[in-house]
């Protein structure tokens, strides 16, 4: 008998939910996943971002948006933290354009590669197409240059299959990551790693439309 695909009921996916780190930003106070906000702490009295959130100490959570970093600049982090946000950057806009974007991109890039380095990330249209008809794979990635013909074929199975379709880079910097060639498919097993690189994408594409923000190109 052939094996069935395992369901999740909406109950079982509000418990896995719960079960994930819960984190209440220091403006607007709502809470949300340690994953999708951002983290400031501090580091002998220097108000630092904390990019990774890693840095030992108390973290400081700030909502990806630009209302909650308007307001953190505006008096929130003097307000929580005692300290200054000049500590950051002479003002948002600076700190936005040359600390925050820049870093957002490098650990965008940090996952690719672990996500490559772990086997959970798939390169090759070939290789995706088998891993999506096994039902391993949780989201699709597309080359920001990729044919419409290519863009719609995969964003139509992934509507299908019900999961994301993302992407950020063109064919030729996945090719600089990942082997000589252009790389325009490619496919994340579903786990951990990918809800991780979900929220930062989120995050990226969110924080790139409200402050207009376009990285260099490489």
């Amino acid at each position: 008998m052939a094996k069935q695909p395992r369901t999740e009921t909406a109950e079982s996916a509000a418990m896995q939910d719960n079960r994930k780190p819960q984190r209440r930003c220091i403006c607007c106070r709502g809470n949300g996943h340690k994953g999708t906000l951002l983290r400031f702490g501090l580091i002998q009295n220097t108000l630092c971002f904390d990019l990774r959130k890693k840095l030992p100490g108390r973290g400081f959570y700030v909502c990806a948006t630009k209302q909650c970093l308007e307001k953190a600049f505006a008096g929130g982090f003097k307000r929580v933290t005692k300290r200054d946000p000049s500590d950051l950057a002479d003002s948002l806009t600076a700190f936005v354009q040359t600390v925050l974007m820049p870093g957002l991109y490098k650990r965008y890039g940090e996952y690719l590669l672990a996500g490559f380095q772990s086997g959970q990330l798939i390169c090759g249209a070939d290789n995706v197409e088998e891993a999506a008809k096994s039902d391993e794979l949780g989201c699709y990635i597309l080359a920001t240059d990729a044919s419409e013909s290519t863009q719609k074929k995969y964003r139509t199975n992934a509507e299908r299959k019900q999961i994301p379709c993302l992407g950020l880079y063109c064919a030729s910097e996945y090719g600089q990551m990942f082997g000589k060639s252009d790389k325009t498919v490619l496919g994340w097993k579903s786990g951990r790693l990918l809800e991780e690189f979900i929220a930062l994408e989120t995050a990226i594409r969110r924080l790139s439309s409200e402050f207009e923000y376009t990285p260099p190109a490489p």
